[in-house]
């Protein structure tokens, strides 16, 4: 025997040192092994991208800003899916929608009286009022290239809208043409008025992930991007096994044809 433990005394056949480093090595402490090699079940199981992977991601947007309108919009996400040989991926992926209007800065109006003349200062304001703002879609994505692009496979035209409500002062709107929502939409007083509008659920994804393999771990995915009035930001990590399973509908198919199409131009 050749080995040696270094935080002892340098006598390299002595029985009690013999007997001490055999003890450390039992134990699975020794300093005596000058290495280790990782679990052999670590390669094997993260050999390849494929199989399961889970992920999470946040999108904010401002699609309109003005001297007086700020709209603002965000989807806090959570996903999964599995990825096959062929690098197509299918799963699903729950979102919380979130919006909001702001209006400020609009001119006073005054309103003529018989005697005297009011003056009075609009108020505008909008948000979210759906009782239940998260959506679930199914998932696809398509991993080649070491690139991961994930996209919802629900066309929007048929994703639930979800409710978006302004208030407002009589006759002002912020400037939005909209169309009130029937009956009980617009409550009939002189002093505010009600204006629902059905939001669509926007998706969360935009362009690709680079793909990366931790060293002696899974295969990981991380996207960030931020414009002048955006931000995406969505991570996703392969965990083993197959937790979860996505069966392929026609839908999902379709829009794994049209990801693929777009992909080559």
């Amino acid at each position: 025997m050749n080995a040696t433990c270094p935080n002892l005394p340098r006598i390299a056949f002595a029985p009690t040192v013999l007997v001490v480093c055999a003890i450390l090595v039992f134990a699975g402490l020794s300093a005596c092994s000058s290495h280790q090699p990782p679990p052999s079940d670590v390669a094997t199981t993260y050999a390849t991208p494929g199989g399961y992977w889970e992920g999470k991601g946040k999108a904010n947007e401002i699609p309109m800003k003005d001297d007086f309108r700020t709209l603002t919009r965000s989807a806090d996400y959570d996903f999964w899916f599995t990825v096959g040989d062929d690098g197509n991926a299918v799963g699903e992926v729950e979102i919380l929608y979130d919006s909001e209007l702001k209006v400020q800065n609009l001119p006073q109006v005054t309103v003529p009286l018989p005697t005297a003349s009011m003056t009075f200062a609009p108020s505008v304001g909008g948000k979210v009022t759906d009782l239940n703002p998260r959506r679930k879609f199914p998932l696809v994505g398509v991993l080649a290239n070491h690139q991961l692009t994930l996209e919802i496979a629900t066309p929007e035209s048929a994703r639930p809208p979800i409710e978006f409500t302004i208030r407002a002062d009589p006759g002002v709107s912020a400037g939005f043409n909209v169309q009130r929502a029937g009956p009980g939409s617009v409550k009939g007083n002189s002093e505010s008025q009600v204006i629902k509008i059905p939001m669509m659920p926007f998706s969360p994804f935009n362009g690709s992930a680079k793909v990366e393999k931790r060293p002696a771990g899974p295969f990981a995915a991380t996207y960030d991007e931020t414009g002048k009035n955006y931000s995406i930001n969505w991570s996703a990590r392969q965990m083993g096994g197959e937790q979860r399973k996505a069966e392929l509908t026609p839908e999902m198919q379709q829009a794994l044809q049209k990801l693929r199409q777009q992909l080559k131009r």
